[in-house]
């Protein structure tokens, strides 16, 4: 019974490290925003994060690109990507780990940052983002005068403590962002 249960406990600890090799070595980059994928932050990104006791993340979604897709074109909703994402990462210290979470959705883990330190850094990015203004993707076969789009951000933000599953933290950062009103634009700290 006793070599039963160490059985089991040895398969399960293998599963699990098995599942962590593949969490690690799937992470990608994004066409886009020349960011690694959601799946970095759980693995190598994690590793980072870990060096300190807690770490602010932050998550924000892009509110109207979707809008900015059917209004404009897709091509300059990925533009509106990778300016966004150019300017951030020209903006945070690579001890940080920023990622494209899912769609419009996008990540920043401040390694080592109280969450109050970041509100003000935050309100900083998301003023000048939102002063942005991205170019409409014009066809060869168009002649009107180019128009100009302005990306409108959600941020949230939390705290996250080292040990705990971050997982957990992300989800309910995305869920927030998901059930948010679509006009909402503004810096939540849950």
């Amino acid at each position: 019974t006793i070599l039963e249960v160490v059985k089991e406990n040895i398969i399960a600890v293998y599963k699990t490290v098995s599942y962590q090799n593949t969490v690690e070595n799937i992470a990608r980059t994004d066409l886009y925003s020349e960011l690694n994928s959601a799946e970095y932050l759980y693995g190598q990104g994690k590793k980072t994060i870990d060096k300190y006791t807690t770490s602010t993340v932050c998550m924000f979604k892009i509110t109207n690109l979707e809008e900015t897709n059917k209004e404009y074109n897709r091509e300059t909703g990925n533009d509106m990507i990778t300016e966004i994402s150019k300017f951030i990462s020209g903006s945070i210290s690579s001890e940080y780990v920023f990622v494209r979470y899912m769609g419009p959705k996008f990540a920043i883990v401040f390694s080592g940052v109280d969450v109050d330190a970041v509100v003000e850094f935050v309100q900083e990015l998301k003023n000048n983002i939102e002063n942005l203004e991205i170019e409409e993707v014009m066809y060869e076969d168009e002649e009107d005068e180019p128009r100009y789009v302005k990306p409108k951000l959600n941020f949230v933000l939390t705290t996250y403590y080292k040990g705990t599953a971050l997982e957990s933290v992300t989800k309910k950062l995305e869920e927030y962002l998901d059930n948010a009103n679509a006009n909402e634009s503004d810096i939540n700290n849950i």
